[in-house]
Order: structure tokens, then sequence, then C-alpha cells
């Protein structure tokens, strides 16, 4: 009977012991991602007041320079980027057909580059004019940086094998 005992209590603590762990992966994972889901939300809402758009499917935060926030949504039913400057709060409405779209700028990178990796892809102002900046890992494992031009999809930069 002691030997049974012995072994119940063993699992009990292998089963505490394993609802511990992942109760504590979760709550990492969970506080490690809150300051981008604050973030986020934050731009939500600064493009729900100032820009009325809403329906949001997509978010990049692009710091290549400057820090803007990126958006896509809509704005009476059309589809729309919503890029706010984070310094300033400045908001930017685009529609989104006037334009290049992620996906179209990251096939050229794909295309073009064939990169082992694209680390990102957000939308930001340079000077007056929007370009996509993509951030990708090449077959070398240089790190690159494109920047495509909104309204037209051409290359305007690339920074190579840094």
């Amino acid at each position: 009977m002691t030997k049974q005992n012995n072994h119940k209590w063993l699992w009990r603590i292998i089963l505490a012991a394993l609802i511990v762990l992942i109760a504590g992966t979760g709550f990492v994972f969970y506080k490690s991602m809150h300051p981008y889901n604050a973030l986020r939300s934050d731009a939500e809402k600064i493009a729900t007041k100032s820009a009325d758009a809403k329906d949001f499917d997509g978010f990049w935060w692009n710091t290549r320079d400057k820090s803007y926030l990126t958006l896509s949504g809509k704005r009476k039913n059309k589809p729309v980027y919503v890029v706010i400057a984070r310094k300033t709060g400045k908001v930017n409405v685009v529609l989104q057909a006037s334009g290049s779209t992620r996906n179209s700028i990251l096939r050229k990178v794909w295309t073009k580059y064939s990169p082992k990796r694209v680390l990102n892809a957000g939308l930001r102002l340079q000077g007056k004019r929007l370009v996509w900046d993509v951030g990708f890992i090449d077959k070398s494992g240089n790190l690159n940086y494109a920047s495509y031009d909104y309204r037209s999809g051409n290359l305007r930069k690339l920074i190579s094998d840094l």
C-alpha cells in the first residue's frame, strides 16, 4: 500500500510541475507580447478617432530612422493604410488602391533577391513620400534593406550586405 501511495504522490507532483511549467510559459509569452499589443491598440484608437478608419487587418511598426505605426483597414468601406508618426502623432491616410500593396512589394523582394528570411515590411514617410521598407536576410546571411516607392512600386534605395 505504501508503494502505491508513493506512486500516486509522484504522479501528482509531476502533474503539478507540468501545470506550473505550462502556465509559466504562457505568462512569459503574454508579458513579452504586451508592449506590442498595447502599441497596436493605441494605434487603432488613434486611427479610429483621427482617420475614421475601422476593421483593421494589419499592423506594422517601422523604426528605421523614425518610428511609424501603420495599420491597414477601411474608411468608408475603402481599403486604406493609416500611417502614424509615433513621436508627433501625425496621421496620414492613403487609399490602398493608389499605390503598392505590402504583398506586391514582398513578391518583388522574393523574386529579385530570393531572401532566406524577410524580417519586416512596413510603410513609412521618407520626407514627403511614402515608402515600403523591407528588411531581409539574403542567402549569404547578410542583412539588407530595400525601400520601394509606395505610389510607383519602384525600388528607391537598397542597402545591402550589412
